[in-house]
């Protein structure tokens, strides 16, 4: 259907211009357009759509339908939060045959009775089902596994990008495709207009050199994550963690002069304070030799420094930042202490302070946790801290109009609840 308004709709949002709005007593209705999600995982998500998901489900509902699968055939379940439901040895020998996937993905669980049905395919993770060093300095790895095991084709891809759609969300970016055949389902589905890619090291180096032109650059990993109490954060942890880095410095410098050499862009993963450092070091020093990237792009930098925030502006790197994340703030005071709550997610310091611009070095994205537009904006407009608060226009500005999809949803904002919604336009 044509859409002539959609164009100036989108204008509006980059430009931080008032979008037209509805009003329904304590209720606003803004239209706007559909948006694209600068930091997903398409492949990995299109292949675990068909694993049973525990992320909904009370502690008790999920440990019932983990001791439901199957007996006789390995499960891949997804969706494992930690904080809800801690699982123990007692718990792992007496489960059927299942691998449980951290809800950040970078975690995971092996039940006793998987081990025979994944010593031969995956014995990488069996030898290192406990080390979390391991883990975080193999994130790619994992998702390699997780992809093959799990399965991706193009159909896969195109029913998950077609389910965020409703969700407010036209096109996206895979930020870690773990092999080629990720990489071809993409490009092979339907939906490959509205999907970016970035490889990680591994993969890129396995893709020949027309795979390589299809992407958009690689992605590195430079430590865990909050949910697998492994991100770059000093601490100290609240009940047990530690950071968990994934190179020396001399092996960052070394992977980033070799992504420089392929002449793409590069985006690093970096969470904590120690990991937001190591990168900047890294790429201070690569500068002073004389490495050019396209584009540098930081990815998360939850707990960013405004010194740390003004060294990344110098350096022309964009931040790819997750408004929904700030909800970690909440959900993770069991781990870690208030100071670092309260400096979560800074934006109003980043925007008002720094300098960034929404849409122009500062992007956003979901990391699919959830996906749509509907949380995102509930936490910016809603946020457990005040320097977490973004405005409608510069949240929009920072996701961006979709890519190869035109459409619009209608946000619902109770002002009273301190909630978004997301409807489809009637």
């Amino acid at each position: 259907m044509d859409r002539p308004w959609l164009g100036a709709l989108a204008a509006a949002a980059v430009r931080g211009v008032q979008l037209p709005t509805m009003s329904n007593s304590s209720i606003r209705r803004e239209r706007v357009p559909l948006i694209h999600d600068n930091h997903s995982h398409v492949s990995l998500y299109a292949a675990l759509a068909s694993c049973p998901d525990i992320s909904g489900l009370h502690p008790p509902e999920a440990m019932r339908l983990l001791r439901s699968l199957p007996a006789d055939s390995l499960s891949v379940v997804r969706g494992w939060r930690t904080n809800e439901l801690p699982v123990g040895p007692a718990d792992l020998a007496s489960l059927p045959p299942v691998l449980l996937i951290n809800f950040s993905l970078h975690g995971f669980a092996l039940s006793d009775a998987a081990l025979p049905y994944l010593s031969e395919a995956v014995p990488d993770l069996v030898e290192h089902k406990d080390d979390a060093s391991w883990r975080e300095a193999n994130v790619p790895r994992l998702f390699d596994a997780y992809c093959g095991l799990s399965g991706v084709t193009p159909d896969r891809v195109d029913a998950f990008m077609d389910g965020l759609l409703p969700l407010g969300v036209g096109s996206t970016e895979d930020m870690a495709v773990a092999n080629p055949e990720s990489l071809a389902a993409m490009r092979n589905s339907g939906s490959a207009a509205r999907i970016r890619s970035y490889a990680t090291p591994a993969a890129f180096m396995a893709m020949s050199a027309e795979e390589r032109s299809a992407c958009d650059g690689v992605k590195l990993f430079l430590d865990g994550s909050i949910g697998a109490r492994t991100a770059g954060v000093r601490g100290p942890w609240l009940g047990g963690g530690a950071a968990v880095l994934a190179y020396r410095n001399e092996e960052l410098d070394g992977e980033l002069s070799r992504i420089a050499s392929w002449k793409t862009d590069a985006s690093i993963h970096a969470i904590g304070e120690l990991a937001i450092e190591q990168a900047l070091d890294s790429l201070e020093r690569l500068r002073k030799n004389g490495a050019v990237f396209p584009l540098v792009r930081l990815e998360h930098a939850q707990f960013i420094s405004e010194e740390q925030g003004r060294r990344a502006r110098d350096l022309g790197l964009v931040l790819s930042m997750q408004p929904n994340f700030s909800s970690d703030s909440e959900c993770y005071a069991d781990r870690l202490p208030a100071a670092y709550l309260e400096n979560n997610n800074p934006f109003r310091m980043l925007i008002d302070r720094v300098g960034f611009v929404p849409g122009t070095d500062l992007i956003f994205g979901s990391d699919g946790m959830p996906h749509g537009l509907a949380y995102p904006a509930t936490l910016s407009l809603f946020p457990p801290f005040p320097v977490q608060r973004l405005s409608l226009s510069e949240l929009l500005a920072g996701y961006g109009p979709a890519r190869g999809m035109d459409g619009v949803v209608v946000l619902e904002i109770d002002d009273q609840a301190r909630q978004v919604r997301v409807m489809e336009e009637s």
